[in-house]
């Protein structure tokens, strides 16, 4: 049964009467500001708002400064305040920079305090792994978003095809009739998949157990030329080759856009966010209740795919002067109450796998919330911030998709170049 949504008022009097038990005792009545840094898009008003009056309660006098960040050169930005004496208490930091701002010193070590945050035992691993540093926990789950496979009705009932595949086997014979039904169509994808497009090729191979880079004493090192690695590496290749058009095996999935190319009735499926949903149906208002989606699948059935889960966690500056008073407001912004508030206003799917069936959502969209629940994450390692600058892995997928050189090879110069960015720092 669906838990009842609460409004923010309500929200704000659960958060303050009980639902983050463990909080600190309140401050003197003197008080201060608690600075809290969030990016843009990230949240509305109604959550923080909820989340401030209830931390308003915890400690009279107290006042929240919110200010909102632009994605654009936040990276520098952060990275000049950490250094500084008065650094915001609190900022939102995506999920996998993490890492390059613990390595700097200028996080908080929170793992001494994760049992008090609420569901912290079943926080979503993408979200929460590359938190995790050296040993320590860096910042706290916040939001996510992943990508499912988004298919038309229409054309697989018109191929003959009755459900979503269970397997990748299955996706390629169901790409396979879908081929024939629509020969006829010029630059047809059974699948749209664009060979830049990482996030959704590296769920391939996580389902064959592979890995990106593993750590061996002490260091990261590329793990692409694993037995369970290359499965994946060779699978994505025979997906992406045999179900998209050549033409999008050295492009990503903005140009030309991936929605756009499923709306205009040249492809059947393609991979991508929520957020494309909408695009779908401004592209083509004819294309509206002909869309579904649907997990991508794995080798075995019943195994999907892990996805892979952008978002955002919440971190502490070591050199706020609010230790206690921050670490309150996160538990606050990351417990139950807010979490679901967030998940209805905003869409974003919450940070815990027990959340995910809080909020009812429409049956296109609740596919995405299910995939969360298995999510995999990329090396928690400051170097990873260099791998995602250098585009190494929309370099490697493409390279795959065209396939001037054989699987092997790719592998083992992209598990050099890996060797060497992640220990960079």
């Amino acid at each position: 049964m669906k838990k009842r949504l609460m409004t923010s008022t309500a929200v704000a009097v659960a958060l303050a009467t009980g639902l983050s038990s463990g909080l600190p005792a309140p401050a003197s009545a003197s008080g201060g500001t608690l600075t809290v840094w969030l990016m843009t898009g990230d949240t509305q008003p109604a959550v923080y708002n909820a989340v401030n009056a209830a931390f308003a309660k915890q400690y009279p006098g107290w006042t929240v400064n919110v200010e909102i960040q632009q994605w654009s050169g936040i990276a520098s930005k952060l990275t000049a305040a950490l250094a500084g004496s008065s650094p915001p208490d609190v900022m939102e930091i995506g999920n996998t920079d993490v890492a390059e701002f613990a390595a700097s010193g200028g996080l908080a070590n929170l793992a001494p305090d994760k049992g008090q945050f609420q569901n912290s035992s079943q926080w979503l691993s993408g979200l929460e792994g590359p938190a995790e540093y050296d040993g320590g926990l860096y910042a706290v789950p916040e939001l996510a978003g992943d990508r499912v496979v988004v298919y038309n009705k229409a054309m697989f009932r018109q191929a003959g095809i009755s459900r979503p595949p269970a397997t990748l086997d299955q996706l390629l014979a169901d790409g396979a009739a879908l081929k024939n039904r629509f020969a006829k169509v010029k630059d047809f994808s059974a699948l749209y998949l664009p060979g830049e497009e990482w996030y959704a090729a590296l769920p391939i191979v996580w389902a064959y157990g592979g890995q990106i880079a593993v750590q061996k004493a002490g260091r990261w090192v590329g793990d692409l030329e694993s037995k369970a690695s290359l499965a994946g590496l060779h699978e994505y290749q025979v997906v992406q080759n045999y179900l998209s058009t050549p033409a999008s095996r050295d492009v990503n999935e903005a140009n030309p856009s991936d929605a756009a190319v499923f709306a205009s009735g040249k492809a059947a499926m393609f991979i991508d966010g929520t957020w494309t949903l909408g695009q779908v149906i401004s592209d083509n208002k004819k294309m509206a209740g002909q869309i579904g989606t649907f997990i991508l699948p794995g080798p075995v059935a019943g195994k999907p795919a892990p996805v892979f889960l952008g978002g955002s966690d919440l971190a502490i500056a070591k050199n706020s002067p609010n230790q206690a008073q921050a670490l309150a407001w996160v538990k606050l912004y990351t417990g139950t109450a807010a979490q679901e508030l967030q998940t209805k206003l905003e869409g974003f799917i919450p940070n815990a796998s027990n959340l995910i069936g809080l909020v009812k959502v429409a049956p296109d969209v609740a596919n995405y919330f299910k995939a969360a629940s298995v999510s995999n994450f990329t090396p928690p390692v400051p170097g990873w911030a260099t791998v995602e600058a250098d585009n190494v892995m929309q370099d490697l997928f493409a390279q795959l998709a065209e396939g001037n050189q054989n699987v092997e090879a790719i592998a083992k110069s992209y598990d050099n170049k890996l060797d060497v960015l992640l220990n960079a720092h």
